[in-house]
């Protein structure tokens, strides 16, 4: 099957034995060389997809003679910014030299093509392909990576990126979907479409105007964002070359914990993400290596790819004394060593110990799925030794914890802790979330009845019920429940006032939600910056839909300085602005709203905001 380049062609895949397209007439054959084979991006019609990238067959020039498989990006826009950055991405891979970096060239790579009878001119760029698997899928489908493993590619990539920096570029988007494992087992860092030159210009355009070692200045620079990887810095088109060292800092942290970076929670204080414990591999000294990497503030990071580089020779040396104390030597010498104690006629040490050791046991045949035989050792365990219930829930608690996507085993091990603890409120509190989710709706009734029994005044239980019924639409029930939360916290609890604030608006009751908005802010303090991002955004969300336009688009901009991830903002800003009839602004902010993806673009408003931008646009067309 070959493809059509047409964007606008009807019908774009054609027999492999037909020379122009079967529906639009344009040549299968791109500048006497290049077949199109297959899409690495999924074909879309939407107008907001800039470029669309494919698998192609190259029969080679005189100054490439090689025919092989390649990849072509072909670039849909005209417009003077995006036809700068292809030729910029053209001039990157030309000049950055590096056998896990795409091969390309200026002289005959990157070329315009005209399909028939149409106006477009497309722009097209040919780089040399990767085998191999992207790591955002990859670890979908793998554990966690080990530390060894984390060093040794962490060092493969910061080799690469000294290469692009000393070649004068930042990439700009590093994330684990540009990043290519091989069949070698080498990484290839690839996509630098929005590579930036590290020019003595363009870095004293980001700092001249009041920027620091610490502080970006107010210079506006096209910005780059791939959600949960990109610096704040970067966000507000201001990114340095430090920038890409929090992105791979992020990148490490999906690999090793192999959860997706918007299930993890963040520190509301320090704005940090919150991941050491979904990766117990790894040693303190690296762990605390990937967190600077990812300090919020440019300065706060390595200053150079050499300087992480002396870093990384170091690190296997500070984890020494973690790996010792962790191994199976040093287990096996404590042991040895508590059996001498036995010898030597301790009094009572012998049955306390065995018991231990049939937790030991029952936690290796849990981790091997061996769950009832797991049980039958705790069982004994706990007969022997009572206490040792709370340790065994806590175990289950921790692996209900880690069981990342599958709610159906995070409902089991929760159980399991409330089993060996029936008066451990959190797991109860956990098993109703996981109930819910599951749409169990007699467990999630049973959790909370037992919930309320031991801690009725828990605040977070009456958060997390009001959460259910809204899912539920069964408003004055959530309503009921979201001001218990804010009662029993000492109205503390920004979450519930956020969201009963949210609920106001969707009732159309403007006004009180403006005025709990108002509250929560007053209540909340300035550190907590995703949560006041969220009651901004209620407030300028119930200006918005009061006409009070200057007002709306106020406290909205101030959402997207606190929290550049909401995309419910990016959607209140696209219809601020149209109301405020800045229109360019109003375009950009409705890409934005449309193909962003973050956990929050599920919620039913966000839906309804796309259809109706998505219905009025293919209704002009």
């Amino acid at each position: 099957m070959i493809y059509c380049i047409n964007p606008l062609c009807e019908q774009r895949q054609n027999p492999d034995n037909v020379e122009r397209c079967l529906c639009c007439g344009t040549s299968l054959l791109i500048n006497d060389r290049i077949r199109l084979l297959k899409p690495l991006r999924e074909l879309t019609e939407n107008p907001f997809t800039r470029n669309e990238i494919f698998e192609v067959d190259d029969a080679g020039t005189k100054w490439n003679p090689v025919d092989k498989r390649r990849v072509m990006k072909v670039l849909k826009w005209s417009s003077p910014e995006l036809v700068q950055l292809i030729e910029r991405e053209s001039l990157a891979l030309q000049l950055i030299q590096h056998p896990n970096t795409p091969e390309s060239n200026t002289l005959d790579d990157l070329f315009t093509f005209v399909p028939n009878n149409s106006h477009l001119t497309l722009h097209c760029l040919v780089m040399d392909k990767f085998e191999g698997q992207n790591l955002e899928e990859w670890i979908k489908s793998h554990e966690p990576i080990s530390q060894s493993l984390a060093l040794e590619w962490l060092r493969q990539l910061v080799e690469i990126l000294d290469v692009v920096h000393r070649t004068e570029f930042f990439h700009r988007d590093i994330k684990p979907a540009n990043i290519i494992l091989q069949p070698n087992w080498q990484l290839a860092l690839i996509d630098f479409g929005t590579a930036r030159r590290i020019t003595d210009t363009y870095l004293a355009k980001v700092s001249g105007s009041g920027g620091t070692e610490t502080r970006i200045g107010n210079y506006e620079i096209t910005s780059v964002v791939s959600h949960y990887y990109t610096p704040l810095e970067q966000v507000h088109g201001k990114a340095v070359p430090q920038s890409d060292f929090y992105a791979l800092g992020r990148t490490f942290v999906r690999l090793v914990t192999g959860t997706p970076l918007m299930r993890l929670p963040t520190d509301q204080k320090t704005g940090n993400l919150i991941w050491r414990n979904k990766a117990q591999q790894i040693d303190k000294p690296l762990a605390d290596f990937l967190d600077e990497l990812m300090a919020p503030v440019p300065g706060q990071r390595p200053a150079t790819t050499e300087v992480i580089l002396q870093r990384l020779k170091i690190l296997p040396r500070q984890s020494k004394v973690y790996r010792v104390t962790r191994s199976k030597t040093f287990i096996s010498g404590v042991l040895i060593a508590s059996a001498s104690l036995i010898t030597l006629g301790i009094y009572k040490i012998g049955l306390p110990a065995y018991a231990k050791n049939l937790v030991a046991e029952g936690q290796k045949l849990e981790a091997a799925n061996n769950s009832q035989k797991a049980q039958s050792y705790f069982d004994q365990a706990v007969k022997i030794r009572p206490e040792l219930s709370v340790q065994i829930s806590q175990f289950y608690f921790d692996k209900a914890g880690r069981t990342k996507d599958d709610l159906n085993s995070e409902k089991k091990y929760y159980s399991l802790a409330i089993k060996y603890n029936p008066k451990d409120v959190d797991s109860y509190n956990n098993l109703a979330v996981a109930c819910q989710l599951l749409q169990d709706i007699d467990c999630v009734t049973k959790a909370y009845e037992e919930l309320f029994k031991l801690k009725p005044n828990i605040w977070e239980g009456h958060y997390n019920l009001g959460n259910f019924y809204e899912t539920q639409n069964k408003y004055d029930l959530a309503e009921k429940q979201y001001r218990l939360a804010i009662q029993y916290s000492n109205n503390q609890a920004t979450n519930a006032v956020n969201n009963l604030s949210r609920l106001k608006n969707l009732q159309g009751k403007y006004s009180e939600a403006a005025q709990l908005a108002i509250e929560g802010l007053n209540n909340t303090p300035d550190s907590y910056n995703q949560w006041r991002a969220a009651l901004y955004k209620n407030l300028g969300w119930s200006r918005l839909m009061q006409k009070d336009y200057s007002e709306a688009d106020k406290y909205l901009q101030k959402a997207f300085e606190l929290d550049s991830q909401r995309v419910d903002v990016y959607c209140l800003l696209a219809k601020t602005k149209e109301a405020l009839e800045q229109l360019d602004y109003a375009s950009s902010y409705w890409e934005m709203c449309l193909l962003a993806r973050t956990d929050r673009e599920y919620l039913p408003e966000i839906q309804k905001w796309r259809e109706e931008v998505l219905s009025r646009i293919f209704k002009k067309n």
